[in-house]
């Protein structure tokens, strides 16, 4: 069996070598993140070069996600690793001093008024504004914990005037359109307005990039909707998602965000601590399988690991846990209630309801910019998902689409049979009978959209004696 829900595994320290590339990628890995959070280009470059020649070697249709940091607000000034417990004060100013640390962003302090909570260590210190001077805050430790230099910050209360942007952003933006990556994960997205500014700057540079938001802060939900329409894709980031929207409303959030996403066609990945008692442990927890198959059952796309395969003891094993518990739950993955197909969608709908009552191998979907793929996608059918495209970089942006088993580009055929032979050549499949689900391609031979069915008989090929 093949997991239809894609795997998506951060490269770090731990992974990084040609062995553990290929390793990772015979376990089941279908994307890799490269989080741009740390590394040079230099690295970066010879990590997408390893990352390329090594799935090439296995045959395995791999993509590459680039993960930019944005304004990602950290400690400053801290001089030591500091454990604080509750009821304790600390004092946060504009600049560090011997009695205070600061925020790589201290502008912000003067924004901040009493009664508003910060959080520190990705949600794990909670803390409460109880003074305020012209350029200190007193802040009240509610949820014991460490602190330590460069640990992430979170200002949920707090109008935040950031772009999703920095200058740093825009810069990774040029390397990553230069050198190919086929996803850019924008963190920290507030508006649409952010996605298309990451887009046209990616266009701009010569990439083509699908453009990933991260949902992760609290105004991002204000806005949810005509973000997810502005973005080729979403992620959950729950790990900042909880300490900006509060770390009980996640798991309904993740599910909002899902169910929107797969109304839309838009690939959605599943992230933080999936599993993360396996950084140290070969065995995940009992939770945490769980927390993997509802995410699974959910509607996701896609499920990410980040420490657990950057940093981690365990990063194979971590792999192979996500994809023996897709396994033994994706078959009882449907479309949500209540999804109905509009004009554009009827074709692939119909395509997945003919396989349920016709004997068929796969069902295959000819696209040109992989809206039919997704649409086929989105209504779930049980056989598995084969994609023929005219255009060769939409290849490697179908691994992140679920149920996608393989992509192939053919970009000149004279006749439906030319192309289905072709089709079959590459692939290395002799099915008896399949579905081919038909997109708009400009001028190419299918002007219009259709579904066939097509068997061994119409094709005039015979099974191997």
């Amino acid at each position: 069996m093949h997991p239809k829900v894609k795997i998506v595994a951060t490269l770090g320290p731990a992974t990084n070598s040609t062995e553990a590339i290929g390793t990772l990628i015979e376990a089941g890995v279908d994307l890799f993140r490269l989080n741009f959070s740390y590394g040079t280009h230099e690295e970066h470059q010879k990590s997408i070069l390893s990352i390329r020649r090594i799935a090439e070697q296995k045959g395995r249709n791999v993509a590459i996600l680039q993960d930019i940091c944005g304004p990602k607000i950290r400690i400053r000034g801290l001089k030591k690793r500091i454990v604080v417990r509750r009821g304790e004060k600390l004092l946060l100013a504009d600049k560090p001093t011997q009695e205070a640390f600061s925020i790589t962003h201290p502008e912000l302090i003067a924004s901040m008024d009493v009664g508003e909570d910060i959080f520190f260590a990705d949600g794990t210190v909670h803390t409460r504004i109880v003074k305020k001077d012209s350029h200190t805050l007193t802040l009240e430790v509610l949820t014991s914990g460490t602190l330590a230099e460069g640990k992430g910050v979170n200002l949920p209360d707090s109008r935040l005037t950031l772009s999703a942007l920095t200058q740093k952003d825009r810069d990774d933006l040029h390397f990553g359109a230069k050198a190919g990556v086929d996803f850019v994960a924008v963190s920290f997205v507030s508006s649409e307005e952010d996605v298309k500014e990451a887009r046209k700057i990616v266009n701009e540079a010569g990439g083509d990039a699908w453009i990933v938001a991260k949902i992760e802060r609290k105004s991002a939900l204000k806005h949810l909707d005509a973000i997810i329409d502005a973005s080729d894709a979403v992620m959950v980031a729950r790990g900042d998602l909880g300490a900006e929207a509060g770390l009980f409303r996640v798991p309904l959030l993740q599910k909002e965000i899902i169910g929107k996403c797969n109304d839309k066609a838009k690939p959605v990945i599943t992230a933080t601590q999936m599993l993360t008692s396996m950084v140290n442990s070969p065995y995940p927890t009992r939770a945490e399988v769980s927390d993997i198959a509802n995410a699974v059952l959910d509607g996701t796309d896609a499920v990410m690991l980040s420490d657990e395969t950057a940093v981690g003891s365990y990063a194979q094993k971590a792999v192979e846990v996500l994809k023996d518990t897709i396994l033994q739950t994706q078959h009882l993955c449907k479309p949500r209630d209540g999804t109905a197909p509009g004009s554009r969608e009827a074709f692939p709908s119909a395509a997945v309801e003919i396989s349920k009552l016709v004997p068929c191998s796969f069902v295959a979907a000819l696209t040109l910019s992989g809206y039919t793929a997704r649409h086929l996608s989105r209504f779930r059918p049980q056989q598995p998902i084969y994609v023929i495209t005219t255009t060769p970089s939409l290849v490697k942006k179908t691994a992140i689409i679920w149920g996608v088993r393989m992509c192939v580009a053919i970009e000149e055929f004279g006749s439906e049979k030319e192309l289905t032979r072709r089709f079959l050549e590459k692939t290395g499949l002799e099915p008896s009978a399949f579905l081919l689900v038909t997109g708009y391609l400009g001028e190419k031979i299918f002007q219009g959209k259709s579904v066939r069915y097509i068997n061994r008989c119409d094709l005039e090929i015979h099974p191997k004696s």
